[in-house]
């Protein structure tokens, strides 16, 4: 089932791009329901790129883990994003967009609470986000251990990915360049990122 609505001409399919896009967006939001009632919770990710999952903890107070496991979860990974003026279009009849890029894992989830795997989950994901850190090698230490007690992790074994880049991919490479240039000259940082991402894919084209 579609996940996403993404025309043609702003869908993502090359792996590696994928793959790196989530890993440099890997704050998520994961979605579940419970009785049909959606419940969220935004989390670090650590996608595990040849087993093919997502691995994450979260709070054991947050009672979504209760009612996830064996249950279908939806992971939608954000990148940068910026409002596009009709007024750079050079074309009265525009009208105003927003371009983005965004990346959606569906998976079945497992919560892990084994003592073993979740000390796996948790230093994979520290080394991840800070290859120098030394808490891998402190977690026997009590305050490592209290604070794994405090915490449920879990896997989601990956079922589909869809990614979208709307970038203007629909309007004429010269139109393209113009939105780009109005981009460039802002100082907001994901208007800069979209900007980035426009001029590699115009020039690729």
């Amino acid at each position: 089932m579609l996940q996403l609505y993404t025309p043609k001409e702003f869908k993502m399919s090359d792996r590696n791009e994928i793959v790196q896009f989530v890993n440099a967006n890997s704050f998520g939001i994961m979605v579940t329901t419970v009785d049909g009632v959606p419940q969220a919770t935004h989390l670090p990710f650590f996608y595990d790129e040849e087993q093919n999952l997502l691995l994450a903890h979260m709070a054991r107070a947050n009672p979504q883990w209760k009612t996830m496991d064996g249950q279908s979860a939806l992971v939608v990974f954000s990148g940068p994003h910026a409002y596009i003026s009709p007024s750079w279009y050079g074309d009265t009849t525009s009208v105003p967009t927003w371009n983005y890029l965004a990346v959606h894992i569906v998976g079945r989830c497992t919560v892990l609470d084994n003592h073993d795997e979740l000390g796996s989950i948790l230093e994979k994901t520290v080394q991840f986000y800070e290859p120098t850190s030394d808490l891998p090698s402190r977690s026997d230490q009590s305050f490592y251990q209290n604070m794994m007690r405090a915490i449920v992790g879990f896997r989601i074994d990956i079922t589909s990915v869809e990614a979208k880049a709307k970038l203007s991919q629909n309007k004429s490479p010269i139109v393209q360049q113009r939105v780009i240039d109005h981009l460039s000259r802002s100082t907001d940082p994901d208007s800069l990122a979209v900007a980035q991402w426009m001029q590699e894919r115009l020039q690729n084209e």
